[in-house]
């Protein structure tokens, strides 16, 4: 396996997302439970084998990690969406209020200007 030339390519490219369960609870069970399986006491036998089992470790803790953090994102793209919604909502009412306001500074216009055309008249 280590002589593989694309062995190290299939490490990286690993869909460590979707790690099996009943392969991660094998390896917990098996390997990370394991005192001898620590890569200080592995580096003794083979430097190869020692960078294994530190990839083994390491994705064994990403998948602990994404499995918390996997529902608090699947939370936040939904409080975003929700958000997107509101704001698009709030966008809307905004422009109604705008639109609002801007009849109501005509009308005060006209109003003034109808005031001042009234007194004109009255002076005359």
């Amino acid at each position: 396996m280590l002589g593989d030339l694309k062995f190290l390519d299939s490490l990286k490219e690993y869909d460590k997302d979707n790690i099996p369960a009943p392969l991660i609870n094998r390896i917990r069970k098996n390997y990370i439970s394991n005192p001898d399986f620590d890569p200080a006491i592995i580096k003794n036998s083979s430097s190869a084998c020692e960078g294994l089992c530190k990839w083994v470790r390491a994705i064994e803790v990403y998948d602990g990690v994404a499995k918390v953090v996997a529902p608090k994102r699947e939370s936040l793209d939904k409080a975003e969406q929700e958000l997107a919604a509101q704001m698009a909502k709030l966008n809307e009412k905004r422009a109604e209020l705008k639109a609002v306001t801007d009849k109501l500074a005509s009308l005060e216009e006209n109003l003034d200007r109808k005031q001042a055309e009234k007194q004109v008249w009255a002076m005359c």
